[in-house]
Protein backbone atom coordinates (compact mmCIF):
# COMPACT_ATOMS: atom_id res chain seq x y z
CA UNK A 1 0.00 0.00 0.00
CA UNK A 2 2.84 2.41 0.77
CA UNK A 3 4.34 1.67 -2.62
CA UNK A 4 1.04 2.42 -4.38
CA UNK A 5 0.80 5.77 -2.55
CA UNK A 6 4.34 6.64 -3.65
CA UNK A 7 3.51 5.88 -7.29
CA UNK A 8 0.40 8.05 -7.09
CA UNK A 9 2.42 10.82 -5.53
CA UNK A 10 4.73 10.85 -8.53
CA UNK A 11 2.09 10.83 -11.26
CA UNK A 12 3.57 14.05 -12.52
CA UNK A 13 3.27 16.47 -15.42
CA UNK A 14 5.68 18.29 -17.70
CA UNK A 15 6.73 21.91 -17.79
CA UNK A 16 5.19 23.81 -20.71
CA UNK A 17 6.48 27.31 -20.07
CA UNK A 18 8.61 29.37 -17.73
CA UNK A 19 8.31 33.10 -17.10
CA UNK A 20 11.19 34.97 -15.46
CA UNK A 21 11.03 38.47 -14.03
CA UNK A 22 13.93 40.62 -12.79
CA UNK A 23 16.39 37.73 -12.52
CA UNK A 24 19.97 38.39 -13.59
CA UNK A 25 19.98 39.60 -17.22
CA UNK A 26 16.21 39.26 -17.64
CA UNK A 27 13.82 42.08 -16.89
CA UNK A 28 11.17 39.78 -18.30
CA UNK A 29 11.36 36.58 -20.34
CA UNK A 30 8.84 33.94 -21.39
CA UNK A 31 10.01 30.63 -22.84
CA UNK A 32 8.08 27.68 -24.18
CA UNK A 33 9.36 24.36 -22.82
CA UNK A 34 8.83 21.19 -24.85
CA UNK A 35 9.69 17.54 -24.27
CA UNK A 36 13.04 18.55 -25.82
CA UNK A 37 14.12 22.16 -25.33
CA UNK A 38 17.43 23.39 -26.72
CA UNK A 39 19.00 26.67 -25.60
CA UNK A 40 21.76 28.18 -27.71
CA UNK A 41 23.43 31.53 -28.29
CA UNK A 42 26.60 33.51 -27.78
CA UNK A 43 28.30 33.54 -24.40
CA UNK A 44 26.75 35.67 -21.63
CA UNK A 45 23.37 36.06 -23.30
CA UNK A 46 21.18 34.34 -20.70
CA UNK A 47 21.11 30.62 -21.55
CA UNK A 48 22.65 29.58 -18.24
CA UNK A 49 20.40 32.04 -16.39
CA UNK A 50 17.32 30.15 -17.66
CA UNK A 51 18.72 26.89 -16.32
CA UNK A 52 19.75 28.59 -13.09
CA UNK A 53 16.22 29.86 -12.56
CA UNK A 54 14.94 26.27 -12.64
CA UNK A 55 17.76 25.01 -10.42
CA UNK A 56 17.18 27.89 -8.02
CA UNK A 57 13.53 26.93 -7.65
CA UNK A 58 14.43 23.28 -7.05
CA UNK A 59 16.90 24.06 -4.28
CA UNK A 60 14.49 26.60 -2.76
CA UNK A 61 11.15 24.75 -2.80
CA UNK A 62 11.46 23.34 0.71
CA UNK A 63 12.12 26.80 2.14
CA UNK A 64 8.47 27.88 2.26
CA UNK A 65 8.73 30.08 -0.83
CA UNK A 66 11.95 31.79 0.25
CA UNK A 67 14.73 31.87 -2.30
CA UNK A 68 17.84 29.89 -1.39
CA UNK A 69 20.58 31.43 -3.50
CA UNK A 70 23.34 29.08 -2.39
CA UNK A 71 22.83 25.34 -2.17
CA UNK A 72 23.74 21.93 -3.59
CA UNK A 73 22.84 22.77 -7.19
CA UNK A 74 24.03 26.35 -7.69
CA UNK A 75 25.76 29.12 -5.74
CA UNK A 76 24.60 32.55 -6.85
CA UNK A 77 26.04 34.77 -4.12
CA UNK A 78 23.95 37.57 -2.65
CA UNK A 79 20.57 39.02 -3.61
CA UNK A 80 22.21 42.00 -5.33
CA UNK A 81 24.12 39.56 -7.58
CA UNK A 82 20.95 38.10 -9.12
CA UNK A 83 18.46 40.99 -9.06
CA UNK A 84 18.18 42.56 -12.52
CA UNK A 85 20.02 45.87 -12.85
CA UNK A 86 17.28 47.42 -15.00
CA UNK A 87 14.34 46.21 -12.87
CA UNK A 88 11.34 48.53 -12.83
CA UNK A 89 10.15 47.41 -9.38
CA UNK A 90 11.36 45.38 -6.41
CA UNK A 91 9.85 42.01 -7.45
CA UNK A 92 11.86 39.04 -8.62
CA UNK A 93 9.43 36.40 -9.77
CA UNK A 94 9.07 33.09 -11.57
CA UNK A 95 6.04 31.36 -13.04
CA UNK A 96 5.80 27.76 -14.22
CA UNK A 97 2.96 26.72 -16.51
CA UNK A 98 2.40 22.95 -16.62
CA UNK A 99 0.97 20.49 -19.11
CA UNK A 100 -2.10 19.86 -16.93
CA UNK A 101 -2.92 23.59 -16.86
CA UNK A 102 -1.66 24.22 -13.34
CA UNK A 103 0.43 27.33 -12.67
CA UNK A 104 2.99 27.93 -9.92
CA UNK A 105 4.22 31.42 -9.00
CA UNK A 106 7.07 32.67 -6.84
CA UNK A 107 7.24 36.34 -5.88
CA UNK A 108 10.18 37.69 -3.87
CA UNK A 109 10.72 41.32 -2.95
CA UNK A 110 14.23 42.73 -3.05
CA UNK A 111 15.28 44.91 -0.11
CA UNK A 112 18.33 46.76 -1.40
CA UNK A 113 19.19 48.21 2.03
CA UNK A 114 19.53 44.68 3.51
CA UNK A 115 20.61 42.93 0.29
CA UNK A 116 18.04 40.14 0.70
CA UNK A 117 14.76 38.84 -0.65
CA UNK A 118 11.53 38.44 1.29
CA UNK A 119 8.90 36.04 0.00
CA UNK A 120 5.16 36.52 -0.31
CA UNK A 121 4.57 33.07 -1.82
CA UNK A 122 2.89 29.97 -0.44
CA UNK A 123 3.59 26.88 -2.52
CA UNK A 124 1.62 23.61 -2.64
CA UNK A 125 1.56 20.41 -4.72
CA UNK A 126 4.99 21.02 -6.20
CA UNK A 127 6.08 17.40 -6.07
CA UNK A 128 3.89 16.46 -9.01
CA UNK A 129 6.57 18.19 -11.08
CA UNK A 130 9.81 16.27 -11.68
CA UNK A 131 11.67 19.52 -11.00
CA UNK A 132 10.74 19.03 -7.33
CA UNK A 133 10.97 15.28 -6.80
CA UNK A 134 13.43 12.42 -7.29
CA UNK A 135 12.64 11.96 -11.01
CA UNK A 136 15.20 14.64 -11.84
CA UNK A 137 18.82 14.86 -12.97
CA UNK A 138 21.05 17.87 -13.51
CA UNK A 139 24.48 17.38 -15.06
CA UNK A 140 26.65 20.49 -14.99
CA UNK A 141 29.09 21.62 -17.66
CA UNK A 142 31.64 21.51 -14.86
CA UNK A 143 31.29 17.75 -14.39
CA UNK A 144 34.15 15.60 -13.23
CA UNK A 145 36.69 14.45 -15.76
CA UNK A 146 38.78 11.27 -15.52
CA UNK A 147 39.49 10.21 -11.93
CA UNK A 148 41.00 7.03 -10.56
CA UNK A 149 38.28 6.84 -7.89
CA UNK A 150 34.99 8.54 -7.10
CA UNK A 151 32.87 8.63 -3.90
CA UNK A 152 30.04 6.31 -2.97
CA UNK A 153 26.86 7.77 -1.47
CA UNK A 154 23.98 5.50 -0.47
CA UNK A 155 21.83 8.52 0.36
CA UNK A 156 22.23 10.16 -3.04
CA UNK A 157 21.78 6.96 -5.03
CA UNK A 158 18.68 6.11 -2.99
CA UNK A 159 17.25 9.52 -3.94
CA UNK A 160 18.15 9.04 -7.61
CA UNK A 161 20.89 11.67 -7.49
CA UNK A 162 23.91 11.37 -9.79
CA UNK A 163 25.41 14.60 -8.40
CA UNK A 164 25.65 17.75 -10.49
CA UNK A 165 29.22 16.80 -11.43
CA UNK A 166 28.20 13.21 -12.20
CA UNK A 167 30.25 12.14 -9.20
CA UNK A 168 27.82 9.37 -8.11
CA UNK A 169 27.35 7.89 -11.60
CA UNK A 170 29.49 4.80 -10.96
CA UNK A 171 27.77 4.07 -7.65
CA UNK A 172 24.43 4.53 -9.41
CA UNK A 173 25.39 1.99 -12.08
CA UNK A 174 26.50 -0.48 -9.42
CA UNK A 175 23.21 -0.17 -7.52
CA UNK A 176 20.75 0.34 -10.39
CA UNK A 177 22.47 -1.16 -13.41
CA UNK A 178 20.73 -4.56 -13.10
CA UNK A 179 17.25 -3.01 -12.91
CA UNK A 180 14.88 -2.45 -15.81
CA UNK A 181 14.77 0.96 -17.46
CA UNK A 182 12.17 3.10 -15.71
CA UNK A 183 11.00 4.40 -19.07
CA UNK A 184 10.15 1.27 -21.06
CA UNK A 185 9.58 3.26 -24.28
CA UNK A 186 13.23 4.29 -24.66
CA UNK A 187 14.75 2.64 -27.73
CA UNK A 188 16.91 -0.38 -26.93
CA UNK A 189 20.19 -0.53 -28.81
CA UNK A 190 21.02 -3.98 -27.51
CA UNK A 191 17.88 -6.11 -27.63
CA UNK A 192 19.68 -9.27 -26.53
CA UNK A 193 20.96 -7.65 -23.33
CA UNK A 194 17.42 -6.93 -22.16
CA UNK A 195 15.88 -3.80 -20.72
CA UNK A 196 18.25 -3.24 -17.81
CA UNK A 197 20.19 -0.04 -17.31
CA UNK A 198 23.85 -1.09 -17.45
CA UNK A 199 23.77 -2.89 -20.83
CA UNK A 200 21.75 -0.07 -22.37
CA UNK A 201 24.20 2.53 -21.06
CA UNK A 202 26.94 0.32 -22.51
CA UNK A 203 25.11 0.12 -25.86
CA UNK A 204 24.62 3.87 -26.20
CA UNK A 205 28.19 4.56 -25.10
CA UNK A 206 29.29 2.13 -27.84
CA UNK A 207 27.17 4.02 -30.35
CA UNK A 208 28.95 7.25 -29.43
CA UNK A 209 32.41 5.71 -28.90
CA UNK A 210 32.49 2.44 -30.87
CA UNK A 211 33.87 -0.65 -29.19
CA UNK A 212 34.39 0.63 -25.66
CA UNK A 213 33.40 -1.63 -22.76
CA UNK A 214 32.86 -0.43 -19.19
CA UNK A 215 33.45 -2.25 -15.92
CA UNK A 216 32.27 -0.38 -12.77
CA UNK A 217 33.60 -1.56 -9.41
CA UNK A 218 33.24 -0.55 -5.78
CA UNK A 219 35.57 -0.66 -2.78
CA UNK A 220 33.30 -0.20 0.22
CA UNK A 221 36.15 -0.40 2.71
CA UNK A 222 37.37 2.98 1.44
CA UNK A 223 33.91 4.20 0.31
CA UNK A 224 35.04 4.62 -3.28
CA UNK A 225 34.22 3.37 -6.74
CA UNK A 226 36.08 3.19 -10.02
CA UNK A 227 35.44 2.19 -13.61
CA UNK A 228 37.58 0.48 -16.20
CA UNK A 229 37.46 0.98 -19.96
CA UNK A 230 38.52 -1.75 -22.36
CA UNK A 231 38.64 -1.81 -26.15
CA UNK A 232 38.47 -4.41 -28.94
CA UNK A 233 41.68 -6.34 -29.57
CA UNK A 234 42.78 -9.32 -31.63
CA UNK A 235 41.80 -11.69 -28.81
CA UNK A 236 38.51 -10.08 -27.77
CA UNK A 237 38.99 -7.11 -25.48
CA UNK A 238 42.04 -5.41 -24.09
CA UNK A 239 42.80 -5.26 -20.41
CA UNK A 240 40.86 -2.64 -18.46
CA UNK A 241 42.32 0.87 -18.49
CA UNK A 242 41.95 3.49 -15.80
CA UNK A 243 39.79 6.55 -16.65
CA UNK A 244 42.91 8.73 -16.54
CA UNK A 245 44.37 6.74 -19.45
CA UNK A 246 41.47 7.09 -21.92
CA UNK A 247 40.91 10.84 -22.20
CA UNK A 248 38.10 13.12 -21.13
CA UNK A 249 35.35 12.18 -23.59
CA UNK A 250 34.22 8.92 -21.97
CA UNK A 251 34.25 10.29 -18.41
CA UNK A 252 32.34 13.40 -19.49
CA UNK A 253 29.79 11.44 -21.53
CA UNK A 254 29.02 8.56 -19.16
CA UNK A 255 26.98 10.55 -16.57
CA UNK A 256 25.01 12.24 -19.36
CA UNK A 257 23.97 8.85 -20.81
CA UNK A 258 23.08 7.50 -17.36
CA UNK A 259 21.01 10.61 -16.60
CA UNK A 260 19.08 10.27 -19.86
CA UNK A 261 18.37 6.55 -19.52
CA UNK A 262 17.57 6.32 -15.81
CA UNK A 263 14.36 8.34 -15.44
CA UNK A 264 10.70 7.40 -15.95
CA UNK A 265 8.18 9.10 -18.21
CA UNK A 266 7.68 12.73 -17.22
CA UNK A 267 11.07 12.82 -15.52
CA UNK A 268 13.25 15.88 -16.16
CA UNK A 269 16.89 16.02 -17.23
CA UNK A 270 18.77 19.34 -17.38
CA UNK A 271 22.06 19.14 -19.27
CA UNK A 272 24.80 21.69 -19.80
CA UNK A 273 26.98 21.11 -22.87
CA UNK A 274 26.44 17.34 -23.21
CA UNK A 275 28.67 17.49 -26.29
CA UNK A 276 31.79 18.43 -24.30
CA UNK A 277 34.94 16.51 -25.33
CA UNK A 278 33.07 14.52 -27.98
CA UNK A 279 34.08 14.10 -31.62
CA UNK A 280 31.53 15.70 -34.03
CA UNK A 281 30.14 12.24 -34.85
CA UNK A 282 29.66 11.57 -31.15
CA UNK A 283 27.96 14.94 -30.74
CA UNK A 284 25.45 14.10 -33.46
CA UNK A 285 24.75 10.73 -31.86
CA UNK A 286 24.29 12.45 -28.49
CA UNK A 287 21.60 14.56 -30.19
CA UNK A 288 20.00 11.34 -31.44
CA UNK A 289 19.97 9.85 -27.92
CA UNK A 290 18.46 13.02 -26.46
CA UNK A 291 15.75 12.92 -29.13
CA UNK A 292 14.96 9.26 -28.39
CA UNK A 293 14.62 9.96 -24.66
CA UNK A 294 12.40 13.01 -25.20
CA UNK A 295 10.20 11.07 -27.64
CA UNK A 296 9.77 8.36 -24.99
CA UNK A 297 8.34 10.91 -22.55
CA UNK A 298 11.28 12.09 -20.42
CA UNK A 299 11.60 15.87 -20.63
CA UNK A 300 15.08 17.15 -21.55
CA UNK A 301 16.33 20.74 -21.38
CA UNK A 302 19.75 21.28 -22.96
CA UNK A 303 22.16 24.19 -23.16
CA UNK A 304 24.54 23.62 -26.07
CA UNK A 305 27.03 25.27 -28.41
CA UNK A 306 27.09 22.32 -30.81
CA UNK A 307 25.63 22.47 -34.32
CA UNK A 308 26.37 18.74 -34.57
CA UNK A 309 24.11 18.00 -31.58
CA UNK A 310 21.38 20.15 -33.14
CA UNK A 311 21.76 18.32 -36.43
CA UNK A 312 21.45 14.98 -34.64
CA UNK A 313 18.10 16.19 -33.28
CA UNK A 314 17.03 17.46 -36.71
CA UNK A 315 17.81 14.08 -38.28
CA UNK A 316 15.81 12.35 -35.54
CA UNK A 317 12.84 14.59 -36.40
CA UNK A 318 13.24 13.92 -40.13
CA UNK A 319 13.38 10.17 -39.46
CA UNK A 320 10.18 10.30 -37.42
CA UNK A 321 11.81 9.43 -34.10
CA UNK A 322 10.61 12.71 -32.59
CA UNK A 323 7.87 15.04 -33.81
CA UNK A 324 8.63 18.67 -34.57
CA UNK A 325 5.95 19.65 -32.03
CA UNK A 326 8.01 17.93 -29.33
CA UNK A 327 10.91 20.34 -29.82
CA UNK A 328 11.58 23.95 -28.83
CA UNK A 329 14.68 25.86 -29.96
CA UNK A 330 15.59 29.18 -28.35
CA UNK A 331 18.44 31.38 -29.55
CA UNK A 332 19.72 34.10 -27.20
CA UNK A 333 21.43 37.31 -28.32
CA UNK A 334 22.09 40.78 -26.97
CA UNK A 335 20.57 44.03 -28.20
CA UNK A 336 22.41 46.61 -26.13
CA UNK A 337 21.59 45.78 -22.52
CA UNK A 338 18.48 43.78 -23.50
CA UNK A 339 18.33 40.06 -24.23
CA UNK A 340 16.55 38.99 -27.40
CA UNK A 341 15.19 35.45 -27.64
CA UNK A 342 14.41 34.04 -31.07
CA UNK A 343 12.53 30.75 -31.44
CA UNK A 344 13.28 28.94 -34.72
CA UNK A 345 10.97 26.07 -35.65
CA UNK A 346 11.95 22.60 -36.89
CA UNK A 347 9.57 21.15 -39.48
CA UNK A 348 8.83 17.47 -40.13
CA UNK A 349 11.70 17.29 -42.64
CA UNK A 350 14.19 18.53 -40.04
CA UNK A 351 14.47 21.94 -41.69
CA UNK A 352 14.65 25.12 -39.62
CA UNK A 353 12.46 28.05 -40.66
CA UNK A 354 14.85 30.86 -39.68
CA UNK A 355 18.56 31.24 -38.99
CA UNK A 356 19.16 34.41 -36.97
CA UNK A 357 22.70 35.74 -37.14
CA UNK A 358 24.90 33.69 -34.83
CA UNK A 359 22.57 30.67 -34.74
CA UNK A 360 25.00 27.86 -35.61
CA UNK A 361 26.13 29.74 -38.72
CA UNK A 362 29.83 30.05 -37.95
CA UNK A 363 30.87 27.15 -40.22
CA UNK A 364 29.11 28.80 -43.17
CA UNK A 365 30.65 32.17 -42.32
CA UNK A 366 34.13 30.65 -42.13
CA UNK A 367 33.68 28.79 -45.41
CA UNK A 368 32.47 32.02 -47.04
CA UNK A 369 35.52 33.86 -45.70
CA UNK A 370 37.86 31.16 -47.03
CA UNK A 371 36.15 31.18 -50.42
CA UNK A 372 36.33 34.97 -50.57
CA UNK A 373 40.04 34.91 -49.81
CA UNK A 374 40.61 32.27 -52.50
CA UNK A 375 38.72 34.33 -55.08
CA UNK A 376 40.73 37.38 -54.09
CA UNK A 377 44.04 35.53 -54.69
CA UNK A 378 42.85 34.21 -58.04
CA UNK A 379 41.80 37.70 -59.11
CA UNK A 380 45.19 39.14 -58.15
CA UNK A 381 46.96 36.45 -60.21
CA UNK A 382 45.07 37.47 -63.31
Amino acid sequence: MVRRRELFKYEIVMLNEIEIKNFKCFQKAELKLAPLTLLSGLNSTGKSSVLQSLLLLRQSYKEGGNIRLNGDLIELGQALDVFAIDAKNDEMGFRLICSDGSIFRWVNHFDISKDLFTSTTTLKDLEKLALFNDNFHYISADRWGPRISVPLSDFDVHHNNLGKYGEYSIHYLLEQGHKHLKNSDIKLLNEEAGKTLLPQVQAWLNDISPGVKIDPKEFKIVNAGTIGFSFPSEVGYSRSFRPTHVGFGLSYTLPVIIALLSLPKNGLVILENPEAHLHPRGQSLMGKLIAHVAAAGTQVIVETHSDHLLNGIRIAVRDGLLSSEQTALHYFSRNGSAIDITTPQIDADGKIDQWPEGFFDESLRNLAALSSRRRERNTNKT
